[in-house]
């Protein structure tokens, strides 16, 4: 294995520090930190269903409360990998294919398939990663779970899980505002406002709009994209009524925007010819500066994205034990409006994406007293889940203006197009509408044995039966066939159960020390292809009945290994985590590409392996620096039929080679510092952030194609805030990027590149590629007001 002279080096060094730390503390002066102090600021998560240290649970956690979060700049899910290590997320043209991943794997959401990072908010399970895009709204804190969570969470989280928790309601009344004004004419106004209801009743609200009008100019038009108008509400109500405690909460979000994000075209991946024509053919041709704010493309956009839920949370208290319920409604629904899909300054094509989301969760827990059995050696959780959700799919491929004259040969079938365009106006030259009913039970349980007050074995398995069902339905006009075949087809329905399991040991010699090994197991379920394909993906005979699929696709599963140390030394100065790891996963569950649509299959094997250190020091109360490295060796054990290049046919093998989006090395680096304004009670608090991310495949397939391979980068954010008297008020200066560093999110490949010519030798098997920009540096300011 290739890293372990480099795990080697880093478990030696980390070896060292343990054995210097473990020498007498020094002595602190009068400005150091307390034991006592620092255990204000210690993060509390909910990873095992109980409140607890993130330093007494034996799993690889990223946790981060709201004032982290505010500090970092971090204002959604997109922004969470500046401070997780071995957390990546990234959105597409669409914002419904936005893609989780953890620890290098992860699945865009514009598909069937079941996401690889389970998504929580407040214990409930949200089926579908592109329905989290919005601005975090009053989120107390953020937990990103590494590893296999396949036991104690509502749907099998094959990679891990990300759990936001939002904040409750307060017994006082109290609230804030804040008002924020930021780069490319963004505008923010937020707040929230307790109010006790009377005794042992509150109420939180909290909401949010924000105004943008996006970065991106297109000197086509002339005009600003990328742009949106949001708005965000929850309402909470919390009632402590003796034994039983009940949380209701509702929210809702909506985004009016554009959807645009600016992919430019890579003028390195044709030849100089082929580029000139290009840009004599098509007025110019689309922006080649893959560094500049600029688009140059054809328009037709438009985005409407709403999610809006309902929760109910009752515990009741049993002799010690916690009896809870947790009840949801989710409704998540996306219509989008993308193009002009092939990006050129001419109208060939814009495609309408629809996504309608629809789920309920149910969960009985029992949560057993903390080392309250067995004269203090056993406690468990355990709980029975069911969880429904119907998922509808729809695109409309219309065509443009050019598009009979440059995709369709001169004569009676140009002719013909021409007409269909006049008569239809291009509208639903192609129609496609998936649906799929998903309905999954589950009954899980774990405990832990305390065989002495330093070692304890923690054992725990999932039932689970997933059950799958829907349709398929693509037509197509006489002149879009060979974009999406016409196909009809009822999916054979998918019945199957899985056990998952959890065992680990874990040892503390000392009351600050945790060693922990682990052995987890996950799975997805197998499910159904719903993109479109050229032919058809199903084969049918003379009577209509089916023959075959390629629709069906089967389940993934995950082996995981760990092996770690959560430590905290010098009076709680310093803490140092650390956390070896080796996933298996057998049926990865991967999208090929054929040129014009992507198919979901299995493509083999894949080893993800490497190391998370996270590390806080606090010498003293006002400053504190935090880093967190991560190390990723990514490596398909068996992979013999990868999708070959494009413009070569068959298949070819990548075994050997690594997954998409795994970069080696990840690291997140950050400075806290604080002071006094002298008298007055002002106070100030200066923050930098770094991130690196090391040379990374960026494409959309996994054709080990060297045009998607992106050079690692280095992100720096700063802010610096001024509090009044008691924090009554704050007034703060940001900036994002700082250094505006250009970088490559995403690439893909230029839509129906064979068909416009752009195959070519140069690049022998590679075609066009299309960029995406990246995040230009931005400046704001913001100030909040607290009563």
């Amino acid at each position: 294995m290739k890293f372990m002279p480099q795990l080697r080096l880093c478990v030696s060094g980390v070896a060292l520090v343990a054995a210097c730390l473990g020498a007498p503390a020094f002595a602190q002066d009068s400005a150091s930190a307390t034991a006592e102090e620092r255990d204000s600021d210690e993060i509390v998560v909910t990873a095992q269903k109980r409140s607890e240290s993130v330093q007494t649970v034996p799993i690889s956690i990223a946790a981060f409360n709201e004032e982290t979060l505010e500090q970092a700049s971090v204002t959604t899910v997109l922004d969470l990998g500046r401070v997780a290590t071995n957390f990546q997320t990234v959105r597409s043209s669409n914002t419904g294919s936005t893609r989780i991943g953890i620890r290098g794997v992860g699945s865009l959401a514009n598909t069937l398939i079941e996401p690889s990072v389970a998504v929580f908010v407040d214990g409930v399970y949200v089926p579908r990663s592109g329905s989290v895009l919005g601005a975090f709204l009053d989120i107390d804190g953020v937990e990103v779970l590494r590893g296999p969570q396949g036991t104690l969470f509502g749907r099998n989280a094959s990679v891990g899980a990300l759990s936001l928790r939002s904040a409750l309601p307060e017994d006082s009344f109290s609230g804030q505002v804040s008002g924020e004004i930021g780069s490319f004419d963004r505008y923010k106004l937020s707040g929230h406002v307790n109010i006790p209801l009377g005794q042992n009743v509150a109420m939180r609200l909290a909401g949010m709009g924000q105004w943008y009008q996006g970065p991106w100019v297109n000197r086509l038009d002339g005009k600003r994209y990328g742009g949106s108008d949001d708005m965000s509400f929850r309402g909470t109500i919390k009632a402590d009524l003796g034994n039983v405690e009940w949380i209701v909460r509702g929210d809702y979000t909506r985004l009016d925007g554009d959807g645009v994000a600016n992919f430019d075209f890579d003028a390195n991946s044709v030849s100089a010819a082929r580029l000139a024509f290009i840009q004599a053919a098509f007025a110019g041709g689309p922006d080649t500066n893959l560094d500049d704010r600029n688009m140059n493309q054809f328009m037709a956009t438009g985005l409407i994205d709403t999610n809006w839920g309902v929760s109910s949370t009752a515990s009741l208290d049993i002799g010690g034990s916690t009896l809870k319920l947790i009840n949801s409604y989710r409704v998540w629904t996306n219509d989008q409006l993308d193009g002009d899909i092939i990006y050129f300054p001419v109208s060939l094509a814009n495609r309408r994406s629809l996504f309608d989301s629809k789920s309920h969760n149910h969960e009985l827990q029992f949560i057993s007293p903390e080392r309250g059995w067995m004269g203090g050696m056993f406690d468990m959780v355990a709980g029975l889940y069911f969880f429904q959700e119907d998922f509808a799919l729809s695109e409309v491929l219309n065509l443009g203006s050019s598009f009979c004259n440059v995709l369709v040969p001169a004569g009676p079938g140009r002719t013909a197009c021409t007409g269909y365009y006049t008569s239809t106006g291009g509208i639903g030259a192609t129609d496609q509408d998936v649906f799929q009913k998903v309905t999954s039970i589950a009954a899980y349980a774990q405990g832990n044995l305390h065989l002495s007050d330093q070692l304890t074995l923690t054992l725990g398995g999932r039932w689970t039966k997933d059950e799958k069902e829907g349709t398929y339905t693509q037509t197509s006009s006489p002149f879009t066939q060979t974009l999406r075949a016409p196909e009809a087809l009822t999916f054979p329905g998918i019945s199957e159960s899985r056990f998952t399991y959890r065992v680990s040991l874990n040892y503390k010699p000392s009351a600050d020390v945790l060693i922990f090994a682990n052995h987890s197991t996950g799975y997805k379920s197998g499910g159904y292809n719903s993109g479109g394909g050229t032919p058809s993906l199903s084969t049918f005979d003379g009577s209509g009945n089916l023959i075959s699929t390629k629709r069906l696709f089967d389940r993934e599963t995950v082996k995981n290994y760990e092996l770690g140390i959560k430590s905290t030394w010098l009076d709680r100065a310093l803490k140092a985590n650390l956390t070896l790891y080796r996933m298996d996963i057998g049926g990865f569950q991967d999208r090929a590409f054929d040129g014009v649509s992507f198919i979901v299959r299995n493509a083999g094997n894949l080893r993800q392996q490497g190391f998370e250190f996270d590390t806080v020091i606090a010498p003293t109360r006002d400053f504190s620096f935090s880093a967190s490295l991560a190390y990723l060796d990514s490596t398909f054990t068996s992979f013999t039929t990868a999708s070959n290049l494009p413009g070569l046919t068959g298949t070819q093998d990548l075994t050997g080679k690594p997954n998409t989006f795994s970069p080696e090395w990840v690291g997140n680096f950050a400075i806290n510092w604080t002071g006094d304004l002298g008298t007055g009670g002002m106070s100030w608090e200066a923050n930098a952030n770094l991130s690196l991310v090391s040379d990374q495949f960026v494409g959309t397939v996994n054709d080990n194609n060297p045009q998607s391979l992106a050079d690692g980068y280095a992100l720096l954010g700063a802010r610096l805030t001024l509090y009044g008297r008691d924090d009554r008020w704050s007034l703060a200066v940001f900036a994002r990027n700082l250094t505006d560093t250009k970088y490559r999110p995403l690439s893909v490949y230029q839509p129906l590149g064979a068909a416009l010519g752009l195959n070519n030798t140069v690049f022998p098997g590679s075609t066009a590629n299309r960029v995406m920009a990246s995040e230009p540096r931005t400046f704001g300011v913001s100030g909040t007001i607290r009563f």
